[in-house]
């Protein structure tokens, strides 16, 4: 790609993030189809950025964004986890670092302090994780949205907790568990999308999030077992629906719990 082409596209896009912002809302999006969108638009520019990295060039953003299927319009730089170090024990992911010089020139890893919207990836090399330590993120107020990859099937207790920033969360299709307080105090978070794959969700997961507005979950059934205290009450949340097939046990949980629900499309 020529880089009048490629500049043509960073403009474009950085346009389409100053216009909608982190919560805009837009008509509703299939995140696959969404990812699978942005693969083939940024393929061409992995080669590119490889070479960029050996050559030691500038740092390029490459803004992409998409529409999860609460609605929330989410835009990042898809380039900056490329620049991770992931540091990774037993499948847990314990922390992220990131070359730095300094005056002299000398380049060391130093530890990264994560803000805004964060996409993270699985190691290109290496082991992979399953989850993430609970203090990586764990009351940081600074981030407000966090992409996790494919292959993360538990998100830890206590992982979010405190993120008081913190908008939404996209959960891949591979998480099962939900553990216990993961996102408790997060008190900006307004939508969240609950995968199919979701089994079980541990008690007070969401308490204290008092401005959440929805929790839609995907697929037929929902968890088999939703915890204590684990979605806030309408005195606690008061807009907020539950979103979900009838006949599942989101619905039932929203029935016994007094709280609105919505009934969602059946997913093809």
């Amino acid at each position: 790609m020529k880089k009048r082409k490629v500049f043509a596209l960073l403009w474009a896009f950085g346009l389409l993030a100053g216009a909608s912002g982190m919560t805009a809302f837009a008509a509703e999006q299939n995140v696959e189809e969404a990812a699978a969108q942005e693969a083939s638009l940024t393929e061409p520019d992995v080669k590119a950025t490889a070479q960029e990295a050996s050559s030691e060039e500038p740092y390029v953003s490459r803004i992409v964004s998409f529409t999860d299927c609460t609605g929330m319009h989410v835009t990042y730089d898809a380039n900056a986890s490329r620049e991770y170090i992931y540091e990774v024990e037993d499948g847990v992911l314990t922390g992220v670092k990131v070359k730095k010089a300094d005056d002299t020139g000398a380049v060391t890893e130093q530890t990264h302090k994560f803000e805004g919207t964060v996409e993270l990836q699985q190691p290109v090399e290496g082991e992979k994780y399953t989850s993430i330590a609970a203090d990586l993120f764990g009351g940081n107020k600074q981030i407000t949205y966090v992409k996790l990859p494919a292959g993360v099937t538990v998100v830890t207790a206590e992982s979010f907790r405190g993120c008081t920033a913190l908008k939404s969360v996209y959960l891949p299709s591979t998480v099962k568990t939900i553990e216990k307080e993961a996102f408790r105090d997060c008190t900006a978070m307004t939508q969240i999308a609950v995968p199919k794959s979701v089994t079980a969700i541990g008690a007070g997961a969401f308490q204290g999030d008092t401005k959440l507005q929805m929790i839609y979950f995907r697929g037929e059934k929902g968890p088999e077992s939703i915890g204590e205290n684990a979605i806030p009450g309408a005195e606690e949340a008061e807009e907020l629906v539950i979103a979900a097939q009838k006949g599942s046990s989101a619905e039932a949980y929203a029935e016994e719990n007094g709280l609105p629900f919505e009934e969602n499309e059946p997913e093809e």
